[in-house]
């Protein structure tokens, strides 16, 4: 991507300026890397939406602690449902979260199976939605803002920095031959400051079983995860921060038992389908240098320049794969996304905040897809041959993308504050497209203890540009892989109408409540489905889309005891696909091109709730979530059955011979063994049957020093 000289240019100028000198006079007044945080906390208002925070104790007392994936993390909060592979829906929107690591935008990987992040590394965890500030652009369902550990100096003697170190061990074992490892280190020197987190996990049961047993066939998982932070300290109002992280999660894709043959392959004797062997690997590296600091005139600024590369390989069992579906594919998809981001704030006197920025980026899609099938030439399901041949279908694609923005945070009265802006965005990738998009959000506090909140705002969100493919579809006319139809039209960004009004109310010292609602109407809604025998997600566009939805969230926290309470009742219904849409079955299409229908992942209604309490050294927890069903059947008509999950745990420091303090904690997932099932393998773009986790005990022992 090519980047233009005024930006180079103020890059070096920040970076080389003359550093201020460290006075002691200085120093107590700690504009340390404290300071410099509140400094980049100005970039990033809220006002006008909802925000959701998990701290470092909250995420300690769930169940399994620092072990749970981000996404079951996520779970906990009002408007959040679960899917299948990993997946999180928040107020209704398919994969529509943006992700920010110390306020930085990170594109996302190949869609897959696993958690491109650790939550071991995560300092606190926000989740942002509702009418979002003028800076969130693109993926705009929720923003999940995770700031890092190891970014906190400890001033020595004189004012300078002394060396310390510090970390965390953890080993974790399990049902489903869980074995998990984690290390994390940190420490500085001088004006160096450092983070290490290395993640290992390992079990039998990778994805979502297609079978309701308690053992998962061909299933088994190895993942593993590295992060680093480092911040070196300018001076007192710059600092240069660099990301390094990798992800690495390989998979088996599970088996189905007495499934029916319905093809021949020329001299093979035929495969029981519990014996295929699909996997699939995935794996997501990135890099983010950030400047932020404080000029000599007073505007808070972080300049990003962050680099994404990902890759996902399915490869397919040759012979189950034509025998059970007529179709065996081996597919490499690989992206590569770099980019820029600028954050600046100034305030323009004691009622004005302006804030502005811009975000470009560049990503080069490849796609590589070598299938064998059968000729089925009349198109009737009977195979012509039973000798396949083969179809290569390599495709690359590129997307730009072009932001800016600019808002104010304005505070005419003492207990109101406006926060009004707009956004432009420019697309280049299978469709130019551009937008200008107003937001305004405004927070009035009625009193101490109670606030209302509400705003508007635009959205324009592309798909993920690593999810595009120019797939030639005539190719496979007359196979055994032929589509329903062959109409591909362009995928097209989202462009929609977000409302949103809510109120908090502090009900005494230690009780929070909350209640929120929102409606979304949308134009070329984005949607994505799992299609053919690899599970990569595809995305398509209907041409009308309707969300809306309200949410109920309460908070305790007393002494050593602290709980939470959250409910969702929400609807998700679209019309008329437009777009990709070969891929839809055909009764789906029809149904789909005549009346609104519900998206596949519309769950009316949505619970969490848990606790936590320490007792004598002993923590005890314990908290569950409720889902009213995902759809099913033709157009996604039907409902799943409701399903309650619960998990509980007991944790305890325990002075263990020469170790010294550990940490041992018992967890139980499902602790009472219900049975449920999330997809039956029917809806629009659900090709698979998926149930949740059985009864599953872990024990973790973890030791700080």
């Amino acid at each position: 991507m090519k980047i233009s000289s005024p930006f180079l240019l103020l890059l070096l100028s920040l970076i080389f300026s003359a550093p201020t000198a460290f006075s002691k006079d200085v120093w107590k007044y700690e504009i340390t890397a404290k300071k410099l945080d509140k400094s980049r906390n100005n970039l990033s208002p809220k006002t006008g939406g909802s925000a959701y925070s998990f701290t470092q104790e909250g995420i300690n007392n769930l169940p399994q602690g620092q072990t749970t994936p981000l996404n079951q993390v996520l779970m906990r909060a009002p408007g959040v449902t679960q899917n299948s592979f990993g997946q999180i829906h928040i107020r209704g929107d398919h994969s529509n979260a943006q992700y920010r690591i110390n306020d930085v935008m990170i594109p996302q990987g190949i869609s897959g199976f696993g958690n491109g992040f650790d939550t071991h590394f995560a300092e606190s965890v926000d989740l942002l939605r509702g009418v979002l500030p003028a800076q969130y652009g693109y993926r705009t369902a929720g923003v999940v803002d995770i700031k890092t550990k190891g970014r906190i100096f400890t001033k020595g003697e004189g004012g300078m920095f002394t060396k310390g170190e510090g970390g965390r061990s953890e080993v974790s074992v399990g049902g489903n031959n869980n074995i998990g490892y984690n290390q994390q280190i940190s420490g500085f020197k001088d004006r160096l400051s450092y983070y290490l987190n290395a993640t290992y996990l390992q079990n039998n049961r990778g994805i979502e079983s297609p079978t309701s047993g308690r053992n998962s066939i061909h299933n088994d998982t190895a993942q593993d995860k590295l992060f680093g932070y480092f911040s070196y300290l300018i001076d007192v109002k710059k600092r240069l921060s660099v990301i390094l992280a990798n992800s690495t999660n390989r998979f088996q894709v599970p088996n189905n038992l007495d499934q029916e043959a319905i093809h021949q392959l020329s001299g093979s004797g035929g495969i029981s389908s519990d014996k295929l062997n699909e996997k699939q690997k995935e794996a997501n590296r990135y890099l983010i240098l950030a400047l932020q600091g404080v000029s000599e005139s007073d505007v808070d600024y972080q300049i990003s320049f962050f680099s994404r590369q990902s890759k996902n390989i399915f490869r397919s069992d040759f012979v189950g794969d034509l025998t059970y579906s007529g179709i065996a594919s081996d597919i490499d998809r690989s992206s590569l996304a770099n980019g820029l981001q600028g954050d600046f704030s100034y305030e323009l006197n004691e009622k004005n905040i302006l804030r502005s920025g811009f975000f470009l980026s560049d990503e080069r899609a490849a796609s590589e897809k070598s299938s064998a099938v059968f000729a089925d030439v009349n198109r009737d399901g009977t195979q012509d041959s039973t000798t396949p041949f083969r179809i290569t279908d390599n495709s690359k694609q590129s997307t730009q993308l072009y932001g800016i923005y600019l808002q104010d945070e304005f505070k005419p009265l003492e207990r109101l504050t406006l926060n009004f802006g707009a956004r432009f965005d420019i697309l280049q990738s299978v469709a130019a497209e551009k937008q200008l998009s107003p937001r305004f959000g405004a927070v009035y506090d009625i009193s101490s203890d109670t606030k209302i909140h509400g705003g508007y705002a635009r959205y324009f969100s592309p798909a993920k540009a690593e999810t595009l493919s120019n797939s030639s579809i005539e190719k496979y006319a007359g196979t055994t892989a032929a589509p329903a139809n062959l109409q591909n039209g362009k995928v097209r960004a989202e462009r929609s109408n977000y409302y949103d009004l809510g109120i908090s109310h502090k009900l005494t010292s230690n009780l929070n409540l909350s209640l929120d609602s929102y409606y979304k109407e949308s134009k070329n809604l984005l949607d994505e489905g799992q299609f053919g025998n690899s599970l990569i997600y595809s995305p398509f566009n209907f041409q009308r889309g309707k969300t809306y939805g309200v949410e109920f969230g309460a908070e305790y926290k007393k002494d050593n005891f602290s709980a939470f309470l959250n409910f969702a009742a929400q609807k998700a219904r679209a019309k008329n696909i437009i777009s990709s849409q070969y891929l839809i079955d055909g009764d789906d299409f029809s149904a789909a091109a005549k009346k609104y229908i519900h998206l596949d992942h519309d769950q009316s209604y949505s619970a969490s709730a848990g606790g936590s309490y320490l007792f004598y050294g002993t923590n005890y927890g314990v908290d569950a979530f409720y889902g009213s069903g995902l759809r099913r059947g033709v157009a996604s008509s039907e409902r799943m059955p409701s399903y309650i999950q619960t998990n509980v745990s007991i944790a305890r420091d325990v002075n263990f011979f020469l170790a010294g303090k550990v940490n041992f904690r018992l967890a139980a997932l499902n602790i009472f063994d219900n049975v449920y099932q999330l997809h039956d393998g029917s809806g629009v773009g659900v090709k698979a049957s998926q149930y949740g986790p059985r009864r599953t005990f872990f024990l973790i022992a973890s030791k700080s020093f």
